[in-house]
């Protein structure tokens, strides 16, 4: 699965811990991480003073997680009026670009803006539940990257997610 990741939900995969690793150890095996260059920018380069920004960048390096840029902009007309983030506008041109599979944001108007575009858009929880649902990762690995990264989202957000890996096992 090809997932383009915008800032947050980077920074969060590179900020919460399970089971002794980052989520973004858990997942980059899983699924192809690609960045745009501008969300490189904003959290491994320009958030190098950060812990998330160190592992952001550790991962560019070794190209677990990996950077793109935007070589052909098909929608800025669509996009101008919009006031998205540079990291946001070139995360949802690149969808198209890399061929991805889906825009990871937490974004609220860039996951408007995906949608009304006709791409698929969702948070990190619902890319760790559809990971969950392919049999990607197991499921007490997916409720505990759910309960670690539980800080960074509205409760409905967590809890819509549970009962969809209730639903890939029956039970959790």
């Amino acid at each position: 699965m090809t997932v383009i990741f915008d800032a947050g939900p980077l920074i969060t995969a590179c900020k919460f811990m399970v089971q002794g690793k980052l989520v973004v150890d858990c997942l980059s095996p899983k699924c192809k991480i690609i960045i745009p260059s501008a969300v490189e920018e904003e959290v491994a380069i320009l958030g190098a003073s950060y812990p998330d920004g160190i592992a952001a960048g550790e991962r560019i390096a070794k190209g677990e997680i990996q950077v793109m840029p935007v070589t052909e902009r098909q929608w800025a007309i669509h996009l101008a009026s919009y006031a998205l983030g540079k990291g946001e506008l070139d995360s949802l041109e690149l969808y198209r670009n890399a061929e991805a599979e889906a825009l990871v944001t937490d974004d609220n108007l860039a996951f408007i803006v995906a949608t009304r575009l006709g791409l698929k858009a969702c948070m990190l929880p619902d890319l760790v539940a559809e990971l969950a649902k392919r049999g990607e990762l197991g499921i007490k690995l997916a409720k505990n990257i759910m309960e670690a990264i539980r800080p960074r989202y509205r409760t409905g957000v967590i809890e819509h997610n549970i009962v969809r890996l209730q639903e890939v096992k029956g039970t959790c």
